[in-house]
């Protein structure tokens, strides 16, 4: 996904001996935290990947992809659908599969080209902050946290935590982030026929 001179370009540093060790481990741990925060699986593929259509919605959210093969609802292939990311028809790559029709809540199978090719800048530089996040947590950043005059001591604030790292960075993290997407399921509304209506008890 990022090579070692990739990630050293965007933290502006030189990464450490531990990092460059174990730098495969780390860079899996960064995309597993930032696979997690968006709600999408990252890793590029070619393999068919099986979603839930929302009841009374036309659009399917999906993993990031550049290029759709076949498009299966419950076991027939349909070409009557369209592609975008988010809203937008253009892109380099899409995450929103359109239907003609609004869907039933049945399965859909999804064979394409999955992954952003390349991935966005943004997207680039907040996975190298979480690779960062795996060595930062061992150092101390020298801003100082608290002072004492009597017996001179010196505490230094800590590194920043995850936590704080993701706030921080809360507005990539919306832009690209799906989570909020499964939460919405059913796109009807019911209304009151004038047979059957609420009874309120008071």
């Amino acid at each position: 996904m990022l090579t070692e001179a990739q990630v050293a370009k965007l933290l502006g540093r030189s990464l450490t001996t531990l990092e460059t060790d174990n730098f495969k481990t780390y860079l899996k741990i960064a995309t597993e935290r930032l696979e997690e925060l968006l709600c999408m699986t990252l890793c590029g593929d070619s393999d068919e990947r099986t979603y839930e259509t929302r009841t009374g919605y036309r659009t399917l959210y999906v993993d990031p992809f550049t290029d759709v093969t076949s498009v299966t609802i419950d076991g027939n292939e349909t070409t009557e659908f369209t592609v975008k990311q988010n809203d937008k028809f253009n892109g380099s790559w899409y995450n929103v599969i359109q239907f003609d029709r609004k869907q039933t809540g049945k399965n859909v199978v999804v064979d394409a080209d999955w992954g952003f090719n390349p991935m966005p800048s943004d997207l680039q530089l907040l996975l190298a902050g979480l690779f960062n996040q795996n060595s930062v947590g061992q150092t101390t950043d020298g801003q100082v946290k608290s002072k004492s005059i009597e017996d001179f001591s010196v505490t230094y604030k800590d590194s920043a935590t995850f936590y704080e790292f993701v706030e921080s960075n809360a507005s990539i993290v919306d832009k690209y982030s799906q989570c909020s997407q499964g939460y919405i399921r059913h796109g009807d509304v019911c209304r009151w026929s004038d047979d059957v209506r609420p009874v309120y008890y008071y």
